[in-house]
């Protein structure tokens, strides 16, 4: 790894600040030149229009590149005075010309600002002998929710070849649902759980490959697990357990004549939802499942049963015939009571999918 490459490698270029300091604009970027130690040697930087940072020293005498320093062996007093002033040089630049960022890669630093931004959480480097490896905290339990971590591309994908297995990548490691885990490995760009449980979790190559709002969306959905609630993922189906009282409204009837209804709107549902009607006591089965079409709809109803300020549109896919679903298989399917609306197991889920298709 070259000198420039060391200072700047988490750095970036603020490039309101370069004129002011002494670079001049160029057709390819921007280029700074200095004499130092007693004019005997030039540094000349350049800065190209992509960001990337060039350096050379220059002998004034002879008027060729002075290479030495670049030279790891090239220890003696004079070849480390020239090296030290340009790496103050340098250091002078990064300072007054660039910010510093928390990870080496734009894409990772650009998903540390947005969980900033979201959250007002930012990573610490817990690792004494691996110091570049950041880990995002819930504050309140301390539980991890990403690791990101820097290592040869081959550590993770198995299958790259040639020079890319020496590549050095940053990863970022997000505990998923394991019920999402075979169709999250099939797009590329995410690998089993690097020296994590690869049941609970997963590793994601932070290159581009997969864009900034759905790794965030995964993002969000591994921090839910150390908060301990529920976050959807952006285009994933949820599926509800909607309980509606037949003592207050003849809800078979009801659903049975309409392809479309509105309904009271509880919070979290988004269209494209599913939603399992469930009919409360006498009956207590699951009798219709809907999808939502529109939320948020204004709605004012008031009695001394029930008050709407909002409304959901439910579009009517199938009804249930009584005695497929009722509470007991529903308990014995993973959900121990309906007091309200509630999400559906995955078993429950693959019950209804069988019985009525």
């Amino acid at each position: 790894m070259g000198i420039e490459t060391k200072i700047f490698e988490r750095r970036t270029v603020i490039e309101s600040a370069l004129l002011p300091y002494g670079f001049e604009k160029t057709d390819k970027g921007y280029r700074y030149t200095r004499n130092f130690l007693k004019d005997a040697f030039k540094a000349l930087i350049l800065i190209t229009a992509g960001g990337e940072i060039k350096g050379k020293v220059i002998d004034n005498g002879t008027e060729e590149e002075y290479l030495p320093i670049h030279v790891e062996t090239q220890r003696g007093a004079f070849v480390s005075k020239v090296r030290n002033a340009y790496i103050e040089i340098l250091n002078n630049i990064a300072d007054n010309c660039f910010r510093t960022n928390p990870f080496l890669k734009q894409q990772t630093n650009r998903l540390t600002s947005k969980i900033n931004e979201k959250y007002h959480e930012k990573p610490d480097y817990p690792f004494v002998k691996l110091p570049t490896y950041g880990v995002f905290r819930y504050p309140v339990t301390q539980k991890w929710y990403a690791l990101i971590m820097n290592l040869k591309r081959s550590l993770v994908d198995k299958e790259c070849a040639g020079k890319e297995k020496d590549e050095l990548v940053e990863v970022v490691n997000l505990k998923i649902d394991e019920n999402l885990e075979k169709d999250l490995l099939k797009l590329r760009g995410i690998y089993p759980g690097y020296h994590m449980n690869r049941a609970h979790w997963i590793s994601i190559i932070l290159d581009d490959t997969l864009d900034d709002e759905f790794i965030l969306d995964l993002i969000d959905k591994s921090r839910s697990f150390a908060v301990g609630e529920k976050v959807k993922i952006k285009g994933q189906k949820e599926h509800w357990i909607i309980p509606a009282n037949p003592g207050f409204f003849n809800v078979i009837e009801h659903f049975s004549a309409n392809k479309e209804v509105l309904w009271k709107q509880s919070a979290r549902l988004s269209a494209g939802d599913i939603a399992y009607i469930y009919v409360t006591s006498p009956d207590s089965e699951i009798r219709f499942v809907c999808e939502v079409l529109q939320t948020d709809i204004p709605y004012e109803y008031e009695d001394h049963n029930l008050k709407v300020t909002k409304a959901v549109k439910l579009k009517v896919l199938q009804e249930i015939s009584h005695g497929v679903c009722p509470i007991r298989k529903i308990r014995e399917l993973g959900v121990k009571a309906i007091r309200g609306q509630r999400t559906a197991t995955p078993e429950l889920v693959t019950f209804l999918k069988r019985s009525i298709s």
